[in-house]
């Protein structure tokens, strides 16, 4: 699979991002997703993880903002995400993908991976 590059102009976030696609609000894997974050509320805002929620129609989230369908498609369309399908993406502070899934990542597998950004880029965290 190839995944996206990125620009630095690309993301005006300064934390990790993690960007979960899904068909709709409704989809069992986004559910999954949702309630694993859910579990680890404080870790995610412990690392200021910003978390962008993507929808096929309608708004998104990122973080606690609303994210207009234009935009959400924009989005769609950088990280190659074609109708019906979940997907997951990492992406550093330095607008790198650091993870893709293509099902739910476990709070596990998620903590490991941005405390490594986190280290690469603030070596006493």
């Amino acid at each position: 699979m190839v995944v996206p590059k990125t620009r630095p102009d690309d993301f005006t976030c300064k934390n990790p991002l993690l960007f979960i696609f899904s068909p709709n609000p409704d989809d069992r894997h986004y559910q999954m997703q949702m309630e694993q974050l859910d579990s680890i509320q404080l870790a995610v805002e412990d690392c200021h993880l910003m978390i962008a929620e993507i929808f096929e129609k309608g708004d998104g989230r990122m973080g606690r903002s609303d994210l207009p369908t234009d935009r959400c498609n924009r989005f769609r369309e950088k990280f190659n995400v074609h109708p019906g399908q979940f997907k997951v993406f990492l992406v550093g502070s330095d607008s790198e993908v650091h993870l893709v899934s293509d099902d739910c990542i476990s709070w596990q597998e998620l903590m490991m991976r941005v405390s490594t950004i986190a280290r690469q880029f603030n070596p006493v965290f």
